[in-house]
């Protein structure tokens, strides 16, 4: 059965979404089947592999983000806490994200008022912290 199928179609349309993750996948491939992987030591082949893969999940996230953030559709009515609302959109608004995998960027809506901080609910949507760490980064340092 294949990924589509398990994900009831969500997936559908989207692959080239995720075509920068292939292409790191696929490099990683070659270079296990690279005649200079055929010598190398299983800790060699560890260390190798820990840090390409790592690269790909980043990759893989980031890919994710950049997916959601395509998608994201506008919000008819924005208001914070004390019921302000926010009547003007930014798009593309970015921040960083220093993940497990490395950094990665979020991109999404800002709404904007006169006077206030602006809101982005896609923050909200994925708990992203308020500072650049995320909340696995900060599990491992503590």
């Amino acid at each position: 059965m294949s990924v589509v199928a398990l994900a009831g179609g969500a997936l559908a349309g989207c692959e080239d979404a995720f075509a920068p993750s292939a292409g790191l996948f696929a490099a990683v491939c070659a270079e296990l089947a690279a005649p200079e992987a055929a010598v190398m030591t299983h800790a060699q082949l560890e260390d190798l592999l820990g840090a390409r893969m790592r690269e790909v999940t980043r990759q893989l996230f980031q890919d994710h983000l950049t997916l959601r953030a395509g998608n994201e559709v506008r919000r008819e009515e924005v208001v914070d806490a004390a019921g302000v609302g926010r009547s003007r959109i930014e798009r593309g608004r970015h921040r960083m994200l220093a993940t497990v995998f490395g950094k990665v960027t979020v991109v999404r809506i800002a709404y904007r008022g006169t006077g206030v901080a602006d809101l982005h609910p896609a923050d909200a949507v994925l708990n992203l912290p308020d500072g650049m760490h995320s909340h696995g980064l900060a599990r491992l340092a503590a």
